[in-house]
């Protein structure tokens, strides 16, 4: 009996602290409660691990803005002169003279700039003047240029793009010429400035040069004027001519590239 009381004891015991251990929540003195302990299970606590990332930097790469498009051809009117057999012969024996190279065909790297010196309406008698093709200089070709610019802005073309025009001395081989209508009057300045605020005509200068540049690769510092011929850098001349005009000056010319 005495062994079985103290096995009682014992089991009671035992009871008592499993219910002590139980995890019940006890109220606490300010009202909020508290969990009881957890009992011990003897297990080890695993050991804390650190994951450790090797992050390689990632190099973004800007892809490049897109060019800008090309700038559209304007309204051109073809009114082409006459450039038969002769004519191509005569071209080819005057780049012969002149330039060395017997050809009439030009590989554009300049656009040189003129005026007619003729007033409104007078497009159908520089247009006739081309087409002529009477002596100048004493020799053969005559003059003419790649495109005519009326004052109403009409571009008139007079040759296809792959011939040659006389229209500047020492660059012909080398230059698409533009002339537009205009009278010089009291002076090649005047009559530039005259050009360069006539909106309908300046602004298709404008747009042809604009595309021609594109077409061409051709720089802006290599618009000029006939006035500037001899001091560029594709200017030259076997026979030692140079250029007497003073159409498009300098400082027009300027004005009109910071325009482009």
């Amino acid at each position: 009996m005495r062994r079985l009381l103290v096995s009682g004891v014992i089991v009671a015991a035992t009871m008592a602290g499993s219910a002590a251990g139980c995890g019940v929540a006890q109220s606490a003195g300010d009202g909020s409660t508290a969990a009881a302990p957890a009992a011990s299970t003897g297990a080890k606590t695993p050991p804390t691990t650190t994951a450790v990332t090797d992050t390689v930097p990632t190099t973004t790469t800007t892809p490049p803005p897109p060019p800008p498009p090309s700038p559209p051809k304007p309204a051109i009117t073809r009114d082409l002169i006459r450039y038969g057999a002769r004519r191509q012969a005569e071209t080819a024996a005057y780049a012969r003279r002149h330039y060395g190279v017997s050809t009439d065909r030009v590989h554009p790297r300049v656009i040189v700039l003129h005026f007619t010196d003729s007033g409104p309406g007078s497009y159908p008698g520089v247009h006739a003047l081309f087409d002529a093709n009477q002596p100048n200089g004493g020799e053969l070709p005559g003059v003419c240029a790649q495109f005519v610019v009326d004052q109403d802005g009409t571009i008139y073309q007079q040759v296809p793009l792959k011939l040659m025009c006389r229209h500047a001395i020492g660059l012909n081989d080398r230059a698409i010429g533009i002339e537009m209508i205009q009278q010089q009057g009291i002076s090649s300045h005047w009559a530039d400035q005259q050009i360069l605020h006539r909106r309908p005509q300046i602004r298709s200068v404008l747009r042809l040069v604009r595309w021609l540049q594109a077409r061409y690769h051709i720089a802006t510092r290599n618009v000029i004027g006939h006035a500037m011929a001899n001091d560029s850098p594709f200017f030259h001349d076997l026979e030692g001519w140079r250029n007497d005009h003073t159409d498009w000056q300098r400082e027009d010319v300027l004005a009109l590239r910071r325009r482009l």
